[in-house]
């Protein structure tokens, strides 16, 4: 099928308010992973190889004056609830944008949004920069109840929280890996951490911190200043719950400062129930990294044989062999992607797709299609880091899950000519749908691809300023973190994120399956 690229549309005019409360009668999408498995496959979309061409832009809205949102939506039947870096939980009428209601949290929120229903009672759930976990009521877009999830002074929520059985587990970040790059900072103290939350009242059940032992100094520069370690090991990522067998899993990053641990760049194990640790499978050892290593002066904050920070920024996939058996699918910076025994952490297989390094390699998720046997991994292959001096390599790749042999490549060389601060890498996360995989790019692209085949069978460049229908200007850019979000006939996509030296925006598009317009498309 021939790609159609969209490059111009028109919006409808819609008011910027309505007043009806959301309906949960239906829940379409929810959390990061769009289910506690992390499979960010989507069984309630229409759109398809035989109507993806006709998807169209119908409505735009700016997520505030900020140009890096970071969150990822709960839709329902008729409401998409999407968060914004300025600190605002948007519920938005799915149909024209409108907005229900909005909630300011006073904080950047930082996760996506995950839905949990408690006694008849429809509560949204999200992390923010500043440590904290809020639950707010769906409907009325009241407050239920704030945590304060920190351990250290700089512990941020970045991966989203999972929601399973009243339970809500919390992964731990932190910024104190870019405060290493002053040399008068006494670096590090934080440890990654998995706290598991009561979901109704936000009170701690337990926390099992990554790395069990305290931080201690372990040297000095400048004669004053301290150095702490071990220390980092952070949790970027959502987790991933196996109810079956009763654990919740998450991957973790580098470690900030020697001594490195066998729980840094490692998928990790838990029981649900008391935050014991099972199993740790270790895929890059020695990694001691932070901000520090890449300067060129006052870098005295870096580790001596620093390592090449090849975190899981991506969350573990649970899925299911073609034999029915169960398996747990991990892609890391380093371009690794891993079949792994979800019981005793045993690698079944392992493939590497591109040259890796600080922003390369799987960045933010992957999908699972398992009516076809297929795990898709976007590579980003950003070129940062010194070591990695290959040609990079960014593109799609579909595996088979119960191999990981290849199935097919499809490279993405980029639309970057003209565009300043303009990558080509897929680092976002993708969604797959039944013979579809939807996939966004740092170039600002948003493809469609057959999922049989990797042929790109529809695009939209979404590098431009948009009229939004809340009067806030509009600007799409690079398209990194969040993927593409499908619910029905509807698809939401964030673009512009200005971390990294890439290029910023804060805009939310909406497209919906329908007739296309004279001048909208070409082939």
């Amino acid at each position: 099928m021939t790609a159609v690229v969209l490059t111009a549309s028109s919006v409808l005019a819609h008011t910027t308010e309505c007043t009806q409360q959301p309906g949960f009668r239906q829940l379409l999408h929810s959390g990061w992973g769009n289910g506690v498995e992390n499979k960010r496959f989507q069984v309630h979309s229409d759109i398809n190889l035989s109507n993806v061409r006709h998807l169209q832009l119908e409505w735009v809205f700016a997520l505030d004056d900020d140009m890096s949102p970071h969150s990822y939506p709960v839709i329902t039947e008729d409401t998409v609830f999407i968060g914004t870096s300025v600190g605002n939980l948007y519920a938005l009428e799915r149909e024209s944008g409108c907005t229900r209601w909005q909630f300011g949290a006073g904080e950047p929120i930082r996760t996506g949004i995950t839905h949990g229903r408690l006694g008849g009672r429809d509560l949204l759930f999200f992390g923010t920069f500043q440590g904290n976990v809020f639950a707010v009521d769906g409907v009325t877009g009241q407050l239920v109840w704030k945590q304060d999830v920190k351990d250290h002074p700089y512990v941020m929520v970045t991966g989203t929280p999972t929601y399973h059985d009243g339970e809500l587990f919390v992964p731990i970040s932190s910024g104190e890996v870019a405060l290493a790059i002053s040399p008068f900072y006494g670096c590090c103290k934080f440890r990654g951490s998995l706290v598991s939350l009561d979901a109704a009242t936000g009170a701690t059940n337990w926390r099992t911190h990554i790395i069990r032992e305290q931080p201690k100094v372990i040297g000095r520069h400048f004669i004053f200043v301290e150095e702490w370690g071990p220390s980092g090991a952070p949790v970027w990522s959502s987790p991933t719950v196996d109810t079956e067998r009763g654990l919740v899993y998450v991957g973790t990053g580098e470690n900030y400062t020697h001594p490195a641990t066998a729980t840094s760049d490692a998928i990790i194990a838990f029981y649900t129930n008391t935050g014991e640790i099972v199993w740790t499978q270790q895929y890059t050892r020695g990694d001691a990294f932070n901000m520090a290593c890449g300067l060129p002066y006052f870098n005295a904050n870096c580790p001596d044989d620093s390592g090449p920070d090849l975190d899981f920024g991506a969350p573990p996939v649970l899925s299911i062999t073609s034999t029915g058996n169960a398996i747990l699918l991990a892609g890391q910076k380093s371009g690794g992607v891993y079949g792994i025994d979800p019981a005793s952490g045993q690698r079944i297989w392992e493939t590497q797709y591109g040259r890796g390094g600080m922003l390369g390699g799987v960045h933010w998720g992957m999908a699972v299609n398992e009516r076809l046997g297929l795990l898709f991994a976007p590579i980003s292959d950003v070129p940062t880091g010194p070591g990695f001096t290959d040609e990079a390599d960014p593109g799609l790749h579909a595996l088979d899950i119960t191999t990981g042999e290849a199935r097919w490549s499809a490279p993405n060389s980029g639309n970057c000519e003209g565009r300043e601060k303009c990558r080509s890498g897929l680092s976002a996360a993708i969604t797959a749908t039944d013979d579809l995989v939807f996939a966004s790019a740092l170039d600002g692209y948003v493809h469609a691809y057959d999922a049989e085949t990797g042929d790109i069978v529809w695009s939209y460049d979404t590098w431009r300023e948009f009229d939004a229908l809340n009067g806030v200007t509009a600007r799409g850019g690079s398209i990194d973190v969040h993927g593409p979000a499908i619910a029905g006939k509807w698809m939401y996509v964030q673009s512009g994120y200005g971390s990294f030296g890439q290029q910023g925006g804060n805009v939310l598009l909406a497209f919906k399956v329908g007739p296309v317009h004279n001048g909208e498309s070409h082939e």
